[in-house]
């Protein structure tokens, strides 16, 4: 869960899988308050990354699944975290993405303009509205397969 904050998907995630999950965030105290829920709800498969998405650790073709949600509108470096999970994300991994088309101060990304960013990158996108200014993008690696 990238930009986690306080784990409001972090914890259902971890409640229903069978592997750790990897909560990131920058916020040192939302991940504090993370913790402090988790321990409070006794789920003790979160593991707690203090760091930023620009220089984001993950080894290479590692990640299965990853979410961001509302997050990726405010990093000044997208592009470059886009091409980095691509590396970081198996073959087979999915990378769910949730974010808004209509923020105030002019934030919001649209979903054309991530799409075009993604599949750039080297990505396979679905998209999908939960609601009419928010959006979904299910992002695939676009795996190359020989001979064609």
């Amino acid at each position: 869960d990238l930009g986690c904050g306080t784990g409001f998907l972090t914890i259902p995630i971890a409640r229903i899988v069978g592997t750790d999950v990897h909560a990131v965030d920058l916020d040192r105290g939302a991940l504090e308050e993370l913790k402090r829920r988790a321990e409070e709800l006794q789920v003790e498969n979160i593991l707690y990354e203090h760091m930023s998405f620009e220089y984001i650790r993950f080894s290479q073709n590692t990640l299965h699944k990853v979410i961001t949600r509302f997050v990726l509108h405010e990093l000044p470096n997208l592009v470059k975290v886009i091409q980095d999970l691509r590396d970081m994300l198996r073959d087979d991994a999915l990378w769910l993405i949730i974010e808004t088309e209509a923020l105030p101060q002019g934030d919001s990304l649209s979903s054309n303009d991530l799409v075009r960013k993604l599949q750039s990158a080297g990505y396979e996108v679905e998209r999908g509205y939960l609601r009419s200014t928010i959006y979904y993008l299910i992002a695939r690696k676009a795996v190359r397969r020989p001979g064609v």
